[in-house]
């Protein structure tokens, strides 16, 4: 079997982007911050595994500002392997000032495998684990309305017969960025990125990041903010719909034109992002992500104190 190489290395703006994920890529890890970031490599014949640590204030934190980071392999790695690579880096770590540890991994479903062998190896390095409840929309070739309740397939023919579905250009981000918070606001809720970070974050990224609608005489109904995670996954990052139209639930028809973007360009998944609202579940939320096909996926935060 070939050698293991560990390495630890400092993001700076030579560093390429060598995520699979985009949050794990060296371009959104500078916006997250543009400094403190350390790199965790191990090779074997070429990268087999990467993740980065922002490093401030005695801890260390995968990711700083994102949905997610941890580990990422690009080849198949056991648990010894892996064991080792932690032993690794939190020993380098430790040797830094480092005292606690924090790892947002992906929804499960991203990796299945690769998040069976990371909870493993953590749980055996004593990690405390927080689960969150993902719900991820499969892409086949079957169609949207197949995937919906009864329920929601009445209310999807409904709205087709009224609205209309629209991918946007990105110079109509403010508008829907706009359209969204107030919808949010009006239920009691923020949205967690401000205006001029997700300004910022899409002049930087813009092909990572999609705009859709669903209007009634030019005027929104329903719109979406997407990120495209990796080339087969896409993630619901903001969405929203006007409390007038509560009924009629038009994000379904909003879901239905992204599904089909999803099939037409060849991803796989479809993130509607975590049912947690301040930590904690919100059943509802979760009932309608089951409703329009979203099949639950667990998300772990795994936290050690080194020190």
């Amino acid at each position: 079997m070939d050698k293991l190489t560990f390495v630890v290395e400092v993001v700076d703006q030579q560093s390429p982007d060598e995520g699979t994920f985009l949050f794990n890529r060296a371009s959104h890890l500078r916006l997250q911050s543009e400094r403190g970031w350390l790199t965790y490599k191990v090779i074997r014949q070429g990268l087999c595994g990467v993740i980065h640590f922002y490093f401030q204030n005695d801890t260390a934190r995968s990711p700083y500002r994102a949905p997610f980071g941890s580990f990422e392999f690009r080849q198949n790695l056991n648990d010894e392997e892996l064991d080792r690579w932690l032993s690794f880096t939190q020993s380098d770590l430790l040797t830094r000032g480092c005292q606690h540890i924090q790892i947002k991994h992906y929804p499960s479903a991203f990796a299945p495998e690769t998040t069976r062998l990371v909870k493993q190896v953590l749980t055996s390095h004593r990690f405390q684990i927080y689960e969150e409840t993902t719900s991820i929309i499969s892409v086949t070739q079957s169609s949207f309305e197949t995937k919906l309740t009864v329920s929601k397939r009445q209310k999807l023919k409904k709205c087709l017969a009224r609205f209309s579905f629209a991918q946007l250009e990105l110079n109509h981000l403010e508008k829907i960025y706009a359209f969204i918070a107030d919808s949010r606001k009006v239920k009691g809720y923020q949205l967690s990125m401000s205006w001029s970070d997700m300004q910022q974050t899409v002049e930087k990224l813009p092909q990572n990041f999609l705009l859709f609608s669903v209007e009634e005489d030019h005027q929104l109904v329903a719109a979406a903010i997407c990120i495209q995670v990796s080339d087969s996954i896409l993630y619901t990052f903001y969405y929203a719909h006007a409390a007038a139209f509560d009924k009629l639930s038009p994000v379904t028809q909003l879901l239905q034109g992204i599904y089909e973007y999803a099939q037409s360009h060849s991803i796989k998944l479809i993130d509607l992002g975590t049912s947690q609202v301040d930590g904690i579940l919100n059943p509802s939320l979760l009932h309608f992500k089951k409703s329009v096909g979203g099949k639950s996926s667990a998300k772990y935060t795994f936290t050690k104190q080194i020190a």
